[in-house]
């Protein structure tokens, strides 16, 4: 009798145990929880009781820092990642981001490479081609814009995880149909003018404004150079109402290098000898730094104000103790390009965000996938160092 007493007792213990142990699995997350989800429709519980990690984000890319930095997985929990840095043709600012890939590839886990098409469309896309089948794991991709349809294409096709840098992809009605980080172009184009306005004074003191020619220079086959281009175009309008001395100077006649920025607005300066003061908004570096020649080489250097969107070259030529008329230029630093993009890409791969998902709370309406844009600020020669500084120390970076 006792013995059976025992059993009944010990079976009594057992059922209770296995009752506990539901509670507490019911009471348990499904992120701490080991068992596999019911497939039993329920009902869903009452709001109140429902847990705090109910108001987690969806995505880990919403808990990114103010430079764009998150984990998605902790690096050290996964094997090494082979990412691919691909670009159409060499540049300052490729090689700067390249460094910054470089230099954190410890700290996330990861391998980086890199490939250009050399200014050549298809040999850009038959290296991606290629790299593809050799252990690569995901893309970062500045697309060409004049060949955006055909990479993005070959792209989808690969089926690996990639992220656009720069450049944006747009359906026809100007939607967003690829994840991409970037700069905000027309914004961008717009701080060249306000800059120039708020502090042509010190270099020229109050002068008679209605002597101010502007001359806008783009790319034309870019959109997003073509956005900072009208940017400027439109403050400069909205600035000086009744001034019509606006010249329009396209890189698309030449290459994105300083030749072709010397090339295009050497012969405005030289044929409007009316004009007394230059403002020069430039959508990129290069055709900045051409143009700043063309005024010293012309004579005009005093009179002109050249400022542009990009930071790399001119930041270089302040190191180097250049003092000329190209005053001043919308900076990002290459931490903040980079770290949001890297970050990006590794959550893709890890399979915690998805191309939907990624960055969704800084979406645009009409958009499929998030651009990303990035910080930027104007800098002169006495203020850039500070700016990169801080970048820098916001990340720990050196």
């Amino acid at each position: 009798m006792k013995k059976i007493l025992s059993v009944l007792i010990a079976l009594l213990m057992v059922f209770s145990l296995f009752a506990c142990g539901n509670d507490s699995e019911n009471a348990t997350s499904p992120e701490e929880s080991s068992t596999p989800p019911s497939t039993v429709p329920e009902s869903n519980p009452p709001e109140e009781s429902q847990s705090p990690e109910s108001n987690a984000p969806a995505d880990p890319s919403e808990n990114a820092d103010e430079i764009g930095f998150f984990y998605a997985l902790d690096p050290a929990s996964r094997d090494t990642y082979n990412i691919v840095f691909a670009y159409p043709r060499p540049m300052t600012l490729m090689q700067n981001v390249t460094n910054v890939l470089e230099e954190l590839a410890p700290k996330l886990n990861y391998n980086i490479s890199t490939t250009t098409g050399d200014n050549d469309i298809d040999v850009y896309i038959q290296n991606l081609e290629v790299l593809a089948t050799q252990g690569t794991d995901g893309f970062i991709n500045v697309i060409d814009p004049t060949a955006s349809d055909r990479i993005v294409e070959v792209l989808d096709e690969i089926g690996l995880p990639y992220i656009a840098f720069l450049n944006t992809v747009k359906d026809e009605d100007g939607h967003a149909i690829v994840p991409c980080v970037a700069l905000d172009g027309y914004a961008s184009g717009q701080m060249e003018i306000q800059w120039l306005y708020d502090n042509y004074k010190t270099y020229w003191g109050d002068i008679d404004t209605s002597k101010i020619g502007l001359i806008d220079i783009t790319w034309s086959a870019n959109t997003e150079f073509e956005d900072r281009y009208n940017g400027a175009l439109n403050k400069f309008k909205e600035l000086f109402p009744d001034n019509d001395k606006i010249f329009t100077a396209d890189g698309i006649t030449g290459g994105m290098d300083a030749d072709t920025g010397f090339n295009i607005t050497s012969p405005i300066f030289t044929a409007n000898a009316d004009v007394k003061y230059w403002f020069v908004a430039s959508c990129l570096e290069m055709y900045a730094q051409g143009t700043a020649r063309a005024a010293e080489s012309i004579g005009i250097e005093d009179s002109v104000l050249v400022t542009d969107v990009g930071s790399d070259v001119l930041s270089a030529e302040w190191d180097n103790g250049y003092d000329g008329c190209w005053v001043s230029c919308v900076a990002i630093s290459d931490y903040q390009y980079t770290v949001p993009t890297i970050c990006g890409l590794i959550s893709l791969i890890d399979g915690q965000s998805t191309p939907e998902s990624l960055w969704a709370g800084k979406r645009a309406d009409g958009d499929k996938y998030t651009i990303y844009n990035v910080a930027a600020e104007v800098v002169t020669k006495d203020t850039y160092q500070e700016y990169f500084d801080k970048i820098a120390a916001a990340i720990e970076a050196d």
